[in-house]
């Protein structure tokens, strides 16, 4: 039996989620249903969100409210679920152009190169002369292979862009919340016209001579640009979706 007569340390009060109602957390769960962008990032907000209201909860039931009294009055002091969530989107939004941005960047490279390698285990007569002179090379080449060299050249630009403007570079860009999602779009959409006209060029050349293909390095190749292309589709919608959002 411990001594002593002071008054024992007052217990600790409950944090949200613990049985103070449920008003923190359907708040906040109205909040994330009005973000966009990846999943990912909107837990991340929605924990910042959560660790400001359980320490404005904690305050309030320091000065004596009850839980539920406590948990309307954090809710109250962080505004209206609306507002919250717009507040968010120009972040999410430059967040998720330069994650779409960085994963063109650097599985260009890859794919290309693994085209690179079906060329060349395929019979095509290579040589120093553009791709459409070469011996063997797919009905179609003199016109699209130039196109495919210009979308190249815009995902290229417009990927770099979006990672520069949503670096340093941000303090000077005017309106630059909607110019990332915007330059990612442009990005996305690129490689997937590059990844088209690709495909494109390889059913001319199995329609007019599929015997001078390589079946493994091509299928792998062709499995690279065809997850790539389903991807990038899909990125450059949600970047236009997120432009659209801060209108």
């Amino acid at each position: 039996m411990t001594r002593g007569t002071g008054a024992r340390p007052a217990a600790p009060l409950p944090r949200a989620g613990t049985g103070q109602g449920p008003g923190i957390e359907s708040y906040l769960a109205e909040v994330a249903a009005r973000l966009p962008g990846p999943a990912r990032a909107q837990g991340d907000i929605v924990a910042e969100l959560r660790a400001g209201l359980l320490d404005a909860f904690d305050a309030r039931r320091s000065a004596g409210l009850p839980p539920a009294e406590a948990a309307a009055a954090a809710v109250s002091e962080f505004g209206d679920p609306r507002q919250v969530a717009g507040a968010f989107r120009p972040e999410l939004a430059a967040r998720s152009a330069r994650r779409v941005a960085i994963t063109l960047v650097a599985t260009g490279p890859l794919i290309g190169l693994l085209w690179a390698v079906a060329v060349m285990a395929s019979h095509l007569g290579i040589r120093h002369a553009p791709p459409w002179q070469w011996a063997g090379a797919p009905p179609g080449s003199l016109v699209a292979f130039p196109l495919a060299a210009g979308a190249l050249a815009v995902t290229v630009w417009a990927a770099l862009f979006t990672v520069a403007a949503t670096g340093n570079l941000t303090r000077w860009l005017p309106f630059r919340a909607r110019l990332a999602p915007a330059a990612a779009a442009i990005a996305g959409f690129g490689a997937m016209t590059v990844d088209l006209i690709i495909f494109v060029l390889l059913a001319s050349q199995i329609a007019a001579a599929p015997g001078t293909l390589a079946p493994a390095p091509v299928a792998v190749a062709a499995t690279a640009s065809l997850i790539r292309l389903t991807l990038a589709r899909r990125a450059g919608r949600r970047c236009l979706a997120a432009r659209a959002a801060l209108t």
